[in-house]
């Protein structure tokens, strides 16, 4: 060790001057310094152990003494052994849900150096597993995921990532051998001394298998390109005694992910992850995404696709997402977590994009954007942009009328709700739900940024004229409105509804794609007769032969 037993008992007397210590205590040293690694700028980890049955913190304390950064946890006997039975049945469950931290406690405790009461260390310890075994089948386990990692983005053309990951299986699957050999301790730093110090002790395979990982260390150019590198990591890999994980593209399948839904809005594909997120796919990956088949080799998707490019960009993405799963052949799903790295999907940034919906749902930047609302907001706020716009309809209908009869204050009131309904259709492509009340929406428009000011300006100029009695200029003027609101959140070519029976058809089209996803999500409806749309699939209930 770089500090003597003598210095370490020193430090822990000063140490324990300063912090409150459980009477008749056992103290180890643990960490990097107790496993004879370490540098100067190493922290001091001392454990305390309590023969009792108190739930002690999991939080340490930090002291400084003689100038070192020391860290002190306290466990209690109960703990220490609470916490080896669970790692215990983790391991009889399947090593890969045995999670990082919970295993680093079992072996720093295991690796530690006692400074005092060996009784009670030596019963916390107690053990029925193999630490050696546990913790090499452990990397392997994680090797084995990576390589298999590495071999699908391979096929998917993500060559970086595939690179990486095979980088990642190789230290992994030396950690698992160095770690066979009683090399445990399983911070990926020092995994070079562990090496070392089996070299040192006359094992010249260790050298040996050193000295070929430090070549891939070099990159890829190191061993002709991408394809042979990948080769060559997955014969390394192997030669470390991890198997099931060879540079084969036919092993990896595509799989589907459990509580991922497809919904079309119009002509464009959206997607739900777990009832909480909505993607929206761009054409390209739309046509991807319908190509997915379960079980099928994703090489052969990517063959058959019209653009082959494309589709393996699209599937990567959906991949890191968490839209779609990958399977190795006869071995389950290919985890992409790692050793201390969170085992969720990737969440990307949400999309800009103002407004945040049309007709048709979101807008794609590229493959795929998460839209930036939660689902049954968003299906919520869907619902009501199409029944705005509905009233629109119905509205500039009553208008018209009340201005042919010479009907003022009708046309008044019909103007005004006309107003309200744009007003409504714009706020919810903006993703605003609920809605604010009539009497302040107009002054709503003028309050967000992604209203354009001239647009604001226009509707509480629309408003003010409805006040007046110069009627003359209503209809033009709310027409002016109503063509920029839906300009802007792109229903340009939504139907007259109310004109003909082929027009209240279209109409119903549009509503029937955003009413399933809002029964699906369970979404707040902006009317309750919207729901009988979803159980005629879009037909009106009493029109003969279903039209």
């Amino acid at each position: 060790m770089i500090i003597g037993r003598a210095e370490l008992t020193s430090l822990l007397d000063e140490t324990l001057d300063l912090v409150d210590a459980p009477p008749g205590c056992g103290a180890v040293l643990e960490g990097s310094i107790a496993e004879g690694f370490g540098n100067s700028a190493s922290d001091i980890d001392f454990l305390l152990l309590a023969d009792d049955d108190h739930d002690h913190p999991t939080m340490p304390t930090i002291v400084f003494v003689r100038g070192r950064r020391v860290e002190v946890r306290t466990r209690s006997l109960r703990q220490v052994r609470a916490q080896a039975d669970e790692a215990c049945a983790h391991v009889a469950a399947g090593i890969g849900a045995l999670p990082a931290a919970l295993l680093d406690r079992c072996q720093r405790l295991r690796g530690a150096v006692v400074l005092r009461g060996e009784d009670v260390v030596r019963r916390a310890r107690e053990w029925p597993l193999s630490l050696p075994e546990v913790v090499a089948d452990w990397y392997a386990h994680h090797s084995r995921q990576a390589m298999r990692h590495a071999v699908a983005s391979h096929v998917l053309g993500e060559e970086h990532e595939a690179v990486a990951w095979a980088g990642i299986a190789a230290r992994n699957a030396a950690k698992s051998w160095v770690a066979a050999r009683g090399e445990t301790y399983l911070e990926p730093k020092w995994l070079d001394r562990q090496f070392d110090r089996l070299a040192a002790g006359g094992d010249g395979e260790a050298a040996r298998l050193r000295d070929r990982l430090a070549v891939l260390r070099k990159g890829h150019d190191s061993v002709g390109g991408i394809e042979p590198a990948i080769a060559a990591h997955a014969e390394l890999v192997a030669d470390f005694g991890v198997h099931g994980c060879p540079a084969d593209a036919d092993q990896v399948l595509l799989g589907l992910r459990a509580g991922v839904t497809t919904w079309p809005i119009g002509d464009r594909l959206h997607v739900v992850r777990g009832r909480a997120d909505v993607f929206v796919l761009a054409a390209p990956a739309g046509r991807a995404w319908r190509s997915i088949a379960p079980g099928r080799p994703v090489a052969e998707v990517i063959r058959r696709a019209d653009d082959p490019g494309a589709a393996a960009s699209a599937l990567a993405e959906f991949h890191r997402i968490g839209l779609v799963e990958l399977h190795w052949r006869d071995g389950g799903p290919i985890a992409s977590a790692q050793p201390w790295a969170p085992a969720e999907p990737v969440t990307p940034p949400p999309s800009t994009r103002m407004p945040v919906l049309g007709l048709a749902g979101g807008a794609a930047d590229g493959h795929v954007s998460l839209v930036p609302l939660p689902a049954r907001r968003f299906a919520a706020a869907g619902m009501a942009q199409v029944w705005s716009n509905i009233m629109i309809e119905n509205a500039r209908e009553d208008l018209s009328g009340a201005l042919d009869g010479g009907q003022r204050e009708v046309a008044r009131t019909s103007g005004l709700r006309l107003l309200h309904h744009a007003c409504r259709a714009l706020l919810s492509a903006c993703g605003m739900s609920p809605l604010p009340p009539d009497a302040a929406i107009v002054g709503w428009l003028s309050a967000l940024t992604a209203v354009p000011v001239e647009l604001a300006a226009q509707a509480a100029a629309v408003e003010r004229a409805l006040a007046g009695d110069d009627w003359t200029l209503w209809a033009e003027r709310l027409d002016k409105l109503v063509g920029g609101v839906r300009d802007l959140v792109r229903a340009e070519v939504f139907p007259a509804s109310f004109d003909s029976a082929a027009a209240w058809e279209a109409t119903l089209r549009i509503g029937h794609d955003w009413i399933r996803l809002g029964a699906y999500l369970d979404a707040d409806f902006p009317i309750e007769e919207a729901r009988d749309l979803l159980t005629s699939g879009g037909a009106q209930p009493h029109r003969r032969g279903g039209g």
